[in-house]
């Protein structure tokens, strides 16, 4: 049983990462990071991040995932690196939680359980998208904001309900 307690406290442990034992670059187009265990230096060619608080702390506790699923360690606050790690960890994370901004909801219609949806974003294009069970699909953000998840697993933030537009409010206030 002794074996099994350290076994679990291995498993426990939280190794993190910061710039005097981790390096990130990339290679092959790919996220990749030498790292120091403990023990040795070790290479990775591909590495994945995923936030741990993905809609308040955007920029700490970042869980770094070898290619074989295997956590490596987690990184407490990107400014725990350089400018330019900090600036890579940072183009990573926006790609993968890639979140466009809503500026007005133009049009929303349900049937069947789906609401179908049109929306400007902040930058001017125009997009729809489909959720299904939209009251559980939408995620309030702090105290005015919200992500919004559509069916293919894409996210969508409104910065601030409160900010939208009257028509748009309208529209949406029913699943709030």
């Amino acid at each position: 049983m002794a074996e099994n307690e350290i076994m679990l406290e291995e498993a426990a442990k939280i190794h993190r990462l910061d710039s005097t034992n981790a390096k990130f670059y990339t290679k092959n187009g790919f996220l990749a990071m030498t790292y120091n265990d403990g023990e040795e230096e070790k290479n990775l060619d591909r590495v994945f991040l995923h936030r741990a608080f993905p809609f308040e702390l955007l920029w700490k506790y970042i869980s770094v995932i070898s290619d074989d699923g295997k956590e490596k360690g987690v990184i407490y606050d990107i400014k725990d690196f350089d400018d330019d790690i900090s600036a890579l960890i940072k183009t990573e994370l926006e790609r993968k939680y890639y979140s466009p901004t809503i500026k007005t909801i133009d049009s929303l219609k349900e049937r069947y359980g789906f609401s179908y949806w049109r929306v400007t974003l902040s930058d001017g294009r125009n997009l729809n998208f489909t959720m299904q069970d939209t009251f559980r699909n939408i995620v309030r953000v702090g105290e005015d904001g919200a992500i919004l998840l559509d069916v293919d697993g894409n996210r969508f933030v409104i910065k601030s309900i409160a900010g939208l537009d009257r028509k748009s409010y309208r529209r949406i206030e029913l699943y709030l």
